[in-house]
């Protein structure tokens, strides 16, 4: 299995038809397939060897698409960079994975010279529209003066890309995904939900996430086509579908809910969607109730899954969203086994549990991902007798649907983003009026979790709410910041010292049929 395959069966089967679409600009498969082993080659050109890691930080686009596929195909390793992140944890991202290339866009030029004075960068690629700053290497120009290089894409178990997520030791995981990984997973999506080469595939989700990257190797295997939205906003979004006949979608719930409420949601037509998948946080049911209620033309699909699965583990199907045989209880499922996934729910020593009874959640299959870059203790912490332990908690019915209940890990999960209370309490921690920390997540209509410390001030300091909240905005991205901060005397611990974090939070949770929104 290599990466390349994809594109490669939709050059030779769909050269004719539109591949990408951006802004105003269109390119069909026969353009991408040209383009993408000249900027491969051009990749090569400035000196990056095969194995050698390079890292992208930028918004969506067509040439975004182009890179996935060029860096693959030059045996380069990508990594992709969440825009969201403050220029430190960019740095941290690119010291831990020894990256000696960078691609930026216009909307991250800026930030540059700040990354290369932390981090010796050997290339800076820009890939704007914009002029292209001094130092660095024109993206269009790349591909204008190099011919094209034959195929040098790794395969099967080889690195293919290092995605970074958070970690309960306070600072991100990168994960190392394999060809095998992602070509798996990309016949898991098309066959899961029923890709085709009619596809018209609008990404909103960014490209930096496994929810983002996914749609975009299975619509290209598929053959289908991309639309694309440098990053979510509603009234963009409601004009390329309308504009573009858009036909499938991802959203995060937070997303669904915002295109629902927005005041101008009637203006616009539609109509043309006909499968819309959700995922990357659990939605209310107020706002999936909804939902079918004013798309009735669309069909939705639930999404669970994490990055180092390479993103889609279990589904939900549409049918067993609908009133009559299969009930409304089913839509509070997470979804039962993807296609080529084995799922178990079990005991901590690692035994299956009988159908009804709690457990974790466990996984095995070619998605699977190789480990944790440079942390082997960690990967042997997960990847278990050849199962890999996601730390959710759940419950499986006779028919195979899995019920997530709680986490095993220490997460909060807020507008489709992953935050570990770990990397949030070290930023409040570090404001020095902080004695004790610990933060939880706690409903929020909105973004499904908002992220609250409780903290114990040192005696003779003082602190606000809004002066540890902007203390937190200039260490962590903004939407790992606290939203909403409790101060209290003294935090509850346990007979051994820790933190009793149930407590903390069973007065949020109170009443919820589970601990987690």
């Amino acid at each position: 299995m290599q990466l390349t395959q994809a594109l490669t069966r939709a050059v030779q089967t769909r050269h004719r038809h539109i591949a990408t679409l951006c802004n105003d600009r269109a390119r069909t498969w026969g353009e991408v397939g040209a383009r993408v082993p000249r900027l491969a080659a051009g990749l090569r050109s400035l000196g990056l060897q095969p194995g050698e890691r390079l890292a992208v930080l930028a918004l969506n686009s067509d040439n975004y698409i182009e890179l996935l596929f060029a860096a693959a195909w030059a045996d380069l390793v990508l990594v992709p960079l969440n825009t969201r992140l403050a220029v430190p944890e960019i740095v941290y991202s690119l010291q831990d994975a020894d990256c000696v290339g960078l691609v930026v866009d216009d909307a991250f030029v800026d930030q540059v010279p700040a990354l290369r004075a932390s981090h010796s960068v050997a290339q800076v690629v820009h890939m704007g529209d914009a002029a292209t700053p001094a130092g660095m290497a024109d993206y269009e120009a790349l591909i204008a003066r190099s011919a094209p290089m034959p195929d040098a894409c790794g395969r099967d178990d080889a690195l293919c890309g290092i995605y970074y997520t958070g970690g309960t030791t306070g600072t991100p995981k990168g994960v190392m995904l394999s060809h095998r990984n992602l070509v798996a997973a990309s016949i898991n999506w098309v066959a899961t939900f029923a890709l085709s080469a009619e596809t018209r595939f609008m990404h909103s989700a960014g490209l930096f996430h496994l929810a983002g990257t996914m749609p975009v190797l299975a619509i290209t295997m598929a053959g289908g086509t991309h639309v694309c939205l440098p990053k979510f906003d509603v009234v963009p979004a409601f004009q390329a579908i309308e504009r573009h006949r858009v036909s499938a979608l991802l959203l995060v719930p937070t997303m669904l809910n915002m295109m629902l409420n927005h005041p101008e949601f009637s203006r616009y037509d539609l109509s043309s969607i006909n499968h819309c998948e959700y995922g990357a946080s659990p939605i209310p049911d107020a706002v999936l109730a909804a939902a079918i209620e004013k798309l009735p033309g669309w069909q939705f699909f639930q999404g669970y899954g994490m990055t180092e699965s390479s993103a889609l583990t279990l589904s939900l199907p549409w049918r067993f969203h609908l009133d009559g045989e299969h009930g409304l209880h089913r839509r509070k499922a997470a979804g039962w086994a993807s296609y080529g996934v084995d799922v178990r729910v079990v005991d901590p020593e690692g035994g299956e549990v009988p159908r009804g009874t709690p457990g974790e959640v466990v996984i095995r299959g070619a998605q699977v991902m190789l480990g944790y870059w440079k942390r082997p203790e960690d990967t042997a912490a997960v990847l278990r007798d050849g199962w890999m332990h996601t730390g959710d908690g759940a419950w499986m019915d006779e028919d195979g649907f899995i019920y997530i209940v709680d986490r095993v890990k220490d997460m909060i999960i807020s507008g489709g983003e992953n935050i570990y209370s770990r990397e949030v309490e070290n930023a409040v921690h570090a404001h020095p009026a902080v004695r004790e920390c610990a933060v939880i997540g706690i409903p929020d209509e909105k973004w499904g979790e908002a992220v609250l410390a409780v903290v114990a001030l040192k005696a003779g300091h003082a602190a606000t709410e809004q002066a540890l909240i902007a203390h937190c905005h200039t260490l962590i991205a903004n939407y790992k910041c606290p939203r909403r901060v409790a101060f209290c005397e003294a935090l509850p611990l346990s007979g051994a010292g820790k933190i009793m974090k149930n407590v903390l939070r069973a007065p949020y949770w109170a009443g919820k049929e589970r601990s987690v929104h």
